[in-house]
């Protein structure tokens, strides 16, 4: 090719670049919705618009939003609005089918002390599981180690899209604790006095050596990777389903003075006083697992109402590790089913709203990241959901998401195989 004609296609090339940069760039005016806002009052007939900075510039009742010239229209009326959804304990990334071990990068079990180890070295960016599961509108995903050990490592909260930065929004974002009966494998203490007094030491080396200069001259991974903890500058979150579990975790926080929050809790019901009175938040896994032999029929659905009478924050989570807690293995298709876990909850005293707060903004604050998520608010990125309904109805049907401001698409593994294999000429 003549140089001539390289520097055209060049040329060429660019502008098509450009144009096609300046499409994406452009701002979408989502037009007669009912917005769910969670941080104000629903707007019954509103417009929302998404800047071309991925960010929320307006939005209010439709007349008094104006719609920017050149903003791509979507005309949403008889739809509901709503800020994306966040799942707050996943395997997400971690493992790809359900049941194939070799595949699994959940659990680092050659030490049952492994505080250094992040998932955001494991993630899995290419997971099918991520466009299954935004389908369903949640666009955030807390990813965390396996608890079968006392420390497991550190989580990571991702997008289930790529932004500016990529998938990982944030890591390390927790340290992952477990002071349960549950705990095995090799190395691991047999019994809860045991992981007990294991943590003790493991903490109390850790804070000994912050305080020794000369000591943090020579490098110690495990160690130092609990230092953020101890400065109260990461949370820690421990797994405790059982009142021992509960009581032996606050105990921990206010020994070493961790920034708590708890994971799952859903057998602890006469502690749940003692964890409001503590201040500390709660990642409430999966409710809908059968009771204990002396538990009600419903103990497990009434807690969501339960720590909301209190005042507990709490978040819900699909419990990718509480799933492998109960079954041994993740089960990944229950990711898709977050927001219904809030629903049924419903049905037993908990408030609508406040179970739809604590699959948005309740997250988002437990998490730090607020300021950038989880409301309908602008100034916030435009990470949004438009459907049929409430997130909270099963018979809602999501139409678009937006992460950073960006619409993603909604096929997935799944709704290929349907497409592929459905009858031809049946009606689509």
């Amino acid at each position: 090719m003549s140089r001539l004609r390289l520097t055209a296609a060049c040329m060429l090339a660019a502008l098509a670049m450009a144009s096609a940069t300046s499409a994406s760039a452009a701002s979408t005016a989502i037009v007669g919705a009912r917005l769910l806002p969670v941080a104000a009052p629903v707007i019954e007939a509103g417009t929302l618009v998404i800047g071309d900075d991925g960010r929320i510039a307006a939005l209010g009742p439709v007349g008094t939003v104006e719609v920017p010239a050149g903003a791509r229209r979507i005309d949403a009326t008889g739809l509901t609005v709503y800020p994306g959804l966040i799942d707050s304990e996943t395997s997400l990334g971690l493992a790809e089918r359900d049941m194939e071990f070799a595949a699994h990068d959940v659990l680092e079990a050659s030490a049952p002390m492994f505080p250094q180890g992040r998932v955001a070295d494991a993630f899995n960016p290419d997971s099918a599981h991520l466009e299954v599961v935004r389908a369903n509108g949640i666009t955030h995903a807390v990813v965390a180690p396996g608890d079968s050990l006392p420390v497991t490592g550190q989580g990571a909260l991702v997008q289930l899209a790529a932004g500016p930065q990529g998938h990982v929004v944030r890591s390390p974002l927790a340290l992952y604790v477990n002071v349960s009966e549950r705990v095995s494998g090799e190395g691991a203490p047999g019994t809860r006095m045991g992981v007990a007094a294991q943590l003790r030491q493991l903490l109390t080396d850790a804070r000994a050596r912050l305080a020794d200069a000369s000591a943090r001259a020579k490098p110690d991974p495990r160690l130092d990777a609990l230092a953020p903890a101890l400065r109260r500058e990461q949370p820690v979150v421990i797994s405790a389903t059982s009142s021992q579990d509960v009581r032996l975790a606050l105990s921990l926080a206010r020994e070493f003075d961790l920034d708590l929050i708890l994971s799952d809790v859903i057998d602890a019901e006469d502690q749940f006083d003692a964890i409001a009175a503590a201040g500390v938040p709660v990642i409430l896994g999966p409710i809908q697992l059968l009771p204990r032999a002396t538990q009600r029929y419903d103990a497990h659905y009434r807690v969501p109402a339960q720590l909301a009478a209190r005042g507990i924050r709490f978040a819900f989570s699909s419990g990718g590790v509480a799933q492998i807690r109960r079954f041994g293995y993740p089960r990944m298709a229950q990711m898709r089913s977050l927001p219904y876990l809030a629903g049924l909850a419903t049905g037993y005293g908990l408030d609508a709203d406040v179970a739809l707060e604590a699959l948005t903004l309740a997250p988002a604050r437990i998490w730090g990241v607020d300021a950038a998520m989880g409301s309908l608010t602008v100034g916030k990125r435009a990470h949004l959901v438009i459907a049929t309904g409430s997130p909270l109805e099963p018979v809602s049907d999501v139409r678009h998401v937006f992460i950073d401001g960006r619409e993603v698409p909604l096929d997935s593994y799944q709704s290929r195989l349907r497409d592929r294999y459905r009858t031809p000429g049946a009606p689509r």
